[in-house]
């Protein structure tokens, strides 16, 4: 007999790829594919599917509305359904589960996991199509058996006998040494008997031994007392499928109320165990990954901390993170980033114990418990082997891909003795890690928890700041490598603190970055820089073009483009008395926005150079690609150029790579004549440093710019 997979889904390619799954599944197997809901709802009208597969978002109507109008229909309220979602369709899939779906299957679709989920399920519905047949035969035969008995028709109690056998709901009754005295048809069925051949029997040898004993107890209780034993479940498998009965028992009384048996009663809730459990599930999982969610990990850590104390020993909680996955989402799309946090999860899993736990807790975070270790060795161990399994390279659609993760270790319960605390110093640590160069591992340390303290009375403080215009800017000059002519500024920003004096960034940068708060202070400083400028101009000074830091959070998160031109057009200056700074860092994190937003920039004459070059994070790929016009040489190679040949030639080289792009070269922190003159012969164009000139306050350039064409700084000018 031919069975038939009813797939509805509105893409010709998926309808496609479904029904050559179908045929994977067997020759008597076939598929009916309709990419259009209301056609495929006219066919069953018409015709019987055994199986429904949907696709849940499709523009006529959504899956639940196209399961629920089968359910409405004559004989199709039996057919079991898969709905294909989303990843994050949450909500798609409670209302999928409330209009009468079966399964779920979650899109890109594998073959194996297609065909396994649709057998499946219809091996289990066929079992209940051949229950209610089976069932329904026997009917029919004890009610042809009851009409050959009566001349006139069938008597009031052989249509209640009639009834009995042939609802779908299991019905027997037992005398008080376990022997049938009666049972219905559904129920012989179950077992592939008639009711006349059980009754008599002992009824719990039907079943296997621990579901016999089971039966016999709650018999014997039923009897002993002569009360009921309501809303209880039991598995039945009957031909290696697994059923689900709503049971109650009751005491079967003579008329004259004594208790002579006992009277059972089982319905078959197996489909809505099974959307119970879906729903269960989805609460409970990451609907990406398959893995435990946040609400399961904080039940499995509390559970860890108690049985820690009971036991006096102890378990770790590792928290990880993907280094620069944004990027991979920004430039390869979120598809792709979804497979590869799949295949973390499957990695993850594949390298803990059995007895340990892994959750995904969202974005691209993960955590596991470690419920037992030797020592800390094997903590370390283990921690390893999990970053080396995540740095195996991924295929994703086709396509090379490596990333790595910073873990964070708290101890439980010697770091916490709470979730929440737990959690915490594991993210604490994991900070850590990311900020000692990423793809390790940190162990949490009190320090940490004093710096993150002292973090947060820092951001606290950094939010008066704005209030109370506690911010400054101060300016240090470039000059012209072969002149000393004063060409151009840099924007330092300063935190004039009311209790510990003028703060340089390096003291709350990191702070200000990771609290959110760096648009607020970018945006700060553009606009400062503006006005700066255009004061100046109006007093008939002319400063030479300002360079300005831009982070790469502050770049991301905002539009920097319609800031920093609105502020040029609002102070009306040129243009190209701007240039933005950005770091190597972000050249890492480059994607098409990134690369279109420096585009604009540049094409509106804003220069844009590359602080901090030589780090180690840039290609020449990302040099080549970006419209940036000068070039900073890291400070590093400057200290070192006077006793390093490689440093020197490190710098020549840079600059010649940079010329050939038509772009400046800046040194920054030079500090020497020595190091003046090197650089001079290395091809630099300007110098930035103490030997120059330090940082200046905003007031004090009317004074160094004042006819500087005529007196460049002396080269015996300190610091």
């Amino acid at each position: 007999m031919n069975t038939r997979v009813l797939i509805v889904d509105d893409r010709p390619t998926n309808l496609r790829i479904y029904a050559q799954f179908v045929t994977l599944m067997g020759e008597k197997y076939s598929a009916v594919t309709y990419a259009d809901p209301v056609e495929a709802l006219d066919w069953l009208r018409e015709n019987k599917a055994d199986l429904m597969v949907v696709d849940y978002r499709m523009p006529q109507m959504n899956g639940a509305e196209f399961i629920r109008k089968v359910r409405m229909m004559l004989g199709a309220n039996e057919i079991p359904a898969i709905v294909i979602t989303a990843h994050q369709d949450r909500e798609c899939r409670l209302a999928a589960l409330d209009a009468g779906a079966t399964d779920f299957l979650q899109s890109p679709v594998s073959h194996v996991e297609f065909c396994s989920r649709a057998l499946s399920l219809l091996t289990q519905s066929n079992k209940a199509v051949s229950l209610r047949r089976r069932a329904s035969e026997i009917g029919r035969k004890h009610a042809a058996s009851d009409s050959t008995k009566s001349t006139e028709g069938t008597s009031g109690k052989s249509m209640l006998e009639q009834i009995i056998d042939t609802i779908p709901i299991m019905i027997n009754a037992t005398d008080r040494s376990g022997k049938c005295l009666f049972t219905n048809a559904y129920q012989s069925a179950l077992f592939d008997k008639d009711p006349d051949e059980m009754v008599g029997t002992d009824f719990a040898d039907n079943f296997d031994p621990t579901l016999a004993a089971n039966t016999r107890r709650r018999d014997a209780l039923v009897l002993k007392s002569s009360l009921a034993i309501p809303h209880y479940e039991e598995k039945i498998t009957s031909d290696g499928v697994d059923l689900i009965f709503h049971c109650n028992k009751s005491p079967l009384l003579n008329h004259k109320g004594e208790t002579i048996g006992v009277l059972t009663t089982a319905v078959d809730i197996t489909a809505r165990k099974f959307a119970e459990e879906h729903r269960t599930h989805l609460a409970l999982h990451d609907m990406l990954t398959g893995l435990p969610n946040r609400v399961l990990l904080a039940e499995n850590v509390k559970s860890t901390i108690e049985n820690c104390k009971k036991a006096n020993s102890e378990a770790a909680l590792l928290l990880l993170d993907l280094d620069r996955f944004k990027i991979i989402n920004d430039t390869r799309g979120h598809h792709s980033g979804d497979a590869l946090l799949r295949e973390v999860a499957e990695r993850i899993s594949k390298v803990i114990g059995p007895e340990d736990f892994a959750a995904r807790i969202g974005g691209d975070e993960f955590a596991v418990i470690l419920s037992k270790f030797e020592n800390i060795d094997s903590i370390n161990s283990r921690c390893t082997k999990i970053l080396k399994a995540i740095n195996e390279p991924y295929a994703i659609s086709g396509v090379g891909q490596i990333i790595s993760a910073s873990i964070g270790v708290s101890l439980i319960p010697s770091d916490g003795d709470e979730y929440e605390e737990v959690l915490r110093m594991a993210d604490l640590a994991m900070y850590d890690a990311k900020a000692n160069g990423r793809n390790c591992h940190r162990f949490f340390s009190e320090d940490m928890n004093e710096i993150a303290q002292a973090d947060a009375a820092l951001e606290n403080e950094l939010r008066d700041a704005f209030n109370d215009h506690q911010f400054a800017l101060e300016y240090q000059p470039i000059v012209d490598a072969k002149t000393l002519e004063y060409v151009g500024l840099e924007a330092l920003i300063r935190w004039d603190h009311p209790r510990r004096g003028r703060l340089l960034p390096i003291q709350f940068i990191r702070v200000a970055d990771e609290s959110g708060l760096m648009d607020i202070l970018g945006n700060w400083v553009i606009g400062e820089v503006c006005r700066e400028i255009k004061s100046y101009a109006d007093q008939g000074i002319d400063l030479p073009r300002v360079a300005i830091n831009v982070s790469p959070r502050q770049f991301q998160n905002q539009n920097i483009c319609d800031e920093l031109l609105a502020n040029i057009e609002a102070n009306g200056i040129d243009p190209s008395k701007i240039t933005i700074e950005i770091t190597e860092e972000l050249l890492i994190d480059n994607n098409e926005e990134v690369r279109a937003t420096l585009q604009r920039i540049r094409s509106h004459g804003v220069g844009i150079s590359i602080d901090d070059f030589g780090t180690g994070y840039s290609s020449l790929q990302y040099l080549r690609d970006l419209p940036a016009n000068c070039l900073k040489i890291d400070r590093t190679f400057i200290s070192r150029i006077e006793h390093s040949a490689a440093d020197r030639a490190i710098i020549g080289t840079i600059a010649h790579l940079a010329h050939s792009l038509d772009m400046r070269v800046v040194a920054e922190g030079v500090e020497n004549d020595a190091q003046l003159d090197l650089l001079r012969v290395s091809g630099c164009d300007e110098i930035q440093g103490f030997k120059i000139a330090r940082p200046q306050r905003a007031e004090d350039l009317g004074k160094l710019f004042h006819g500087r064409k005529d007196d460049p700084p002396s080269r015996a000018a300190e610091g």
